[in-house]
């Protein structure tokens, strides 16, 4: 994963909690996981980042519109298959290790359409 990818995997990681409105500690810490296992290769420090993040974050979960241009602007750095596939699987694991609620699920569905490749 370059390293675009992953900043817009992490924006995608601070965006989910948004769909509910509800961060759950278990949610917290599969984040901070992700972020580790995906590494950082930035001259930018990574909390630098994280705090910009989570503003375009608030931002972008003002209205639904403005969240799904956000998730397919952030989904366009991910072109091939097996790309999306585990973007999109990082997200889905951390939102569903609580159970899914219908909020969730339909960031779920706005992230799975702005991946055509994800089935």
């Amino acid at each position: 994963m370059t390293q675009q990818q992953r900043e817009a995997l992490f924006d995608l990681i601070t965006l989910a909690p948004y769909a509910d409105s509800h961060l759950t500690l278990r949610e917290e810490e599969l984040s901070e996981s992700a972020f580790i296992a995906e590494g950082w290769e930035s001259e930018h420090p990574k909390s630098l980042f994280l705090d910009q993040s989570l503003a375009r974050a608030r931002e972008a979960a003002e209205t639904d519109e403005a969240m799904s241009i956000y998730v397919k602007r952030l989904a366009a750095h991910f072109q091939d298959e097996a790309i999306q596939h585990e973007a999109y699987g990082v997200v889905h694991g951390i939102i569903s290790r609580d159970g899914i609620n219908s909020q969730e699920s339909k960031f779920l569905k706005m992230l799975q359409s702005a991946f055509p490749k994800v089935v």
